[in-house]
Protein backbone atom coordinates (compact mmCIF):
# COMPACT_ATOMS: atom_id res chain seq x y z
CA UNK A 1 0.00 0.00 0.00
CA UNK A 2 1.38 3.38 -0.99
CA UNK A 3 0.94 5.88 1.86
CA UNK A 4 2.60 8.97 0.42
CA UNK A 5 5.59 10.62 -1.12
CA UNK A 6 8.42 12.60 0.43
CA UNK A 7 9.94 15.33 -1.66
CA UNK A 8 13.03 17.30 -0.76
CA UNK A 9 13.34 20.83 -2.12
CA UNK A 10 16.55 22.74 -2.67
CA UNK A 11 15.29 26.27 -3.43
CA UNK A 12 17.60 29.14 -4.23
CA UNK A 13 17.25 32.49 -2.44
CA UNK A 14 14.63 33.87 -4.84
CA UNK A 15 12.54 30.69 -4.55
CA UNK A 16 12.82 30.75 -0.75
CA UNK A 17 11.47 34.29 -0.77
CA UNK A 18 8.54 33.30 -3.00
CA UNK A 19 7.73 30.26 -0.84
CA UNK A 20 7.68 32.45 2.27
CA UNK A 21 5.39 34.97 0.56
CA UNK A 22 2.97 32.24 -0.53
CA UNK A 23 2.87 30.80 2.99
CA UNK A 24 2.16 34.26 4.41
CA UNK A 25 -0.72 34.85 1.99
CA UNK A 26 -2.21 31.43 2.77
CA UNK A 27 -2.04 32.16 6.51
CA UNK A 28 -3.67 35.55 5.96
CA UNK A 29 -6.52 33.96 3.97
CA UNK A 30 -7.03 31.28 6.66
CA UNK A 31 -7.14 33.89 9.43
CA UNK A 32 -9.60 36.03 7.46
CA UNK A 33 -11.90 33.03 6.91
CA UNK A 34 -11.69 32.14 10.60
CA UNK A 35 -12.53 35.73 11.57
CA UNK A 36 -15.49 35.77 9.17
CA UNK A 37 -16.84 32.44 10.43
CA UNK A 38 -16.58 33.49 14.07
CA UNK A 39 -18.38 36.77 13.31
CA UNK A 40 -21.20 34.94 11.56
CA UNK A 41 -21.56 32.44 14.41
CA UNK A 42 -21.50 35.21 17.04
CA UNK A 43 -24.05 37.25 15.09
CA UNK A 44 -26.39 34.26 14.82
CA UNK A 45 -25.84 32.97 18.35
CA UNK A 46 -29.11 34.45 19.62
CA UNK A 47 -31.12 32.74 16.87
CA UNK A 48 -31.93 29.14 17.96
CA UNK A 49 -32.06 27.87 14.37
CA UNK A 50 -28.83 29.40 13.04
CA UNK A 51 -26.89 29.69 16.29
CA UNK A 52 -26.24 25.98 16.68
CA UNK A 53 -24.61 23.45 14.44
CA UNK A 54 -27.09 20.69 13.73
CA UNK A 55 -26.22 17.10 12.93
CA UNK A 56 -28.43 15.38 10.40
CA UNK A 57 -28.72 11.65 11.08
Amino acid sequence: MLLGFKTELHPNNQQKTLLAKHAGVARHAWNWGLWLTRNILNHNSNNPVFGKIHCIN
